[in-house]
């Protein structure tokens, strides 16, 4: 029988994040100006790859439509 794991998540409540925070959980001495930067640096990443996930995800379904006898 297959264990359950149990992940913790950091934000629970899907805060934005925030300069503070991100010095709390990185344990980086930033400048509130370093963190806004790192915090918009990183929003633009996730987006890049949400973005490129679902690139994929939609190929690979029209592939999947294009050709349906091939499972």
């Amino acid at each position: 029988m297959p264990t359950e794991k149990k992940i913790k998540l950091i934000n629970p409540k899907r805060e934005p994040l925030t300069p503070e925070k991100l010095r709390e959980l990185s344990g980086l001495n930033l400048s509130d100006e370093q963190a806004e930067e790192l915090i918009s640096s990183l929003a633009r990443f996730a987006r890049i790859i949400w973005d490129k996930t679902v690139q994929q995800e939609q190929s690979a379904e029209q592939k999947e439509a294009s050709n349906p006898d091939s499972i």
